[in-house]
């Protein structure tokens, strides 16, 4: 069994747990199986996870649960579904019995990663004429048949909007404030200026919080990226989104997230489901690829961030 596959196997048969726990397991694991794993991988491998679906995760109370076996159609693909969700071993079997007797046809796909980050479980695809057939298929195998997730999430999504207030942070307490320019957190002293900062409680969580008009807000670092570039620019063109050439489905495409301006785990998950992969990784372009995005969903993606989709030339 490929090490993406085996870990989702250990997380769908533990259920659920606590965070620090489960990323200890995925270093140990990692660095067993590929020696060239640097630094939050474990980190990235989860957030992946809960792009594809595959866990759900409360990272305020430092909690993980494995999510339930779900088939949704892809957009505009043809009939191909996913099947996200859970994999234990007796769910595995049972696949695996329905597909020797060719009672589903099962893709299988990679999503590739670099030598520093733990691999991924390969995702599956099911082939399907009609809905009653995916239903029923869903139905056998234990699974939760919902219509395109990608088309009813992206309609769902909240703006993006502070609205948890909290204390400033403690005076004379080590703090970090985000650098839009190098797309990094950097020691500062006190807070100086409206801003995204970084700083570790008393009960050594390490939080985010937003300085607002004078006002403290508590929020996660993605949220807050995007709740700061709003206030200091409403086009700043970090999400672009280009067209399939010739491809005959309409306005299908890619959707380019640029780096240090990561999507929150519920736009992430709309945007990764259009395909069941993760992003594709482009170090020249420095940015993130979701594939076959419609333009519709990129577009309500951006806007519950208050961005305004560019165009990737």
């Amino acid at each position: 069994m490929e090490t993406g596959d085996l870990l989702l196997r250990w997380l769908s048969e533990e259920g659920a747990g606590q965070l620090t726990e489960v990323k200890q397991g995925l270093w140990w694991l990692g660095t067993k199986e590929c020696p060239e794993i640097g630094p939050g991988a474990p980190g990235r491998w989860l957030r992946d996870a809960v792009s594809l679906a595959y866990l759900d995760i409360d990272w305020s109370e430092r909690r993980w649960s494995a999510a339930p076996p779900v088939l949704t159609p892809l957009p505009r693909a043809q009939g191909l579904a996913v099947l996200t969700g859970s994999r234990t071993t007796a769910f595995a079997r049972h696949l695996t019995e329905f597909e020797k007797d060719g009672l589903v046809k099962l893709y299988r796909a990679s999503s590739k990663r670099p030598p520093q980050d733990i691999p991924l479980p390969g995702s599956l695809l099911v082939q399907f004429s009609e809905d009653s057939e995916l239903r029923e298929l869903g139905d056998d195998l234990g699974a939760t048949c919902v219509p395109c997730f990608a088309y009813q999430g992206a309609a769902l999504l909240p703006a993006n909007t502070l609205k948890e207030r909290t204390s400033a942070p403690e005076f004379g307490a080590p703090l970090e404030q985000y650098d839009f320019g190098r797309c990094q957190y950097v020691p500062v002293r006190r807070p100086q200026s409206d801003g995204l900062y970084r700083l570790k409680r008393r009960d050594s969580k390490r939080v985010c919080q937003v300085l607002h008009d004078g006002a403290w807000y508590e929020t996660s670092h993605e949220h807050g990226v995007y709740a700061v570039l709003v206030t200091q620019s409403a086009t700043a063109n970090v999400l672009r989104w280009r067209p399939e050439e010739d491809c005959g489905r309409g306005r299908i495409g890619t959707l380019f997230v640029d780096w240090g301006y990561p999507l929150p785990d519920l736009q992430r998950r709309v945007a990764a489901m259009c395909s069941g992969l993760a992003p594709r990784i482009n170090e020249g372009a420095e940015n993130l690829a979701y594939d076959n995005v419609p333009e519709v969903v990129a577009i309500k993606i951006a806007r519950s961030l208050g961005q305004t989709l560019g165009d990737q030339q």
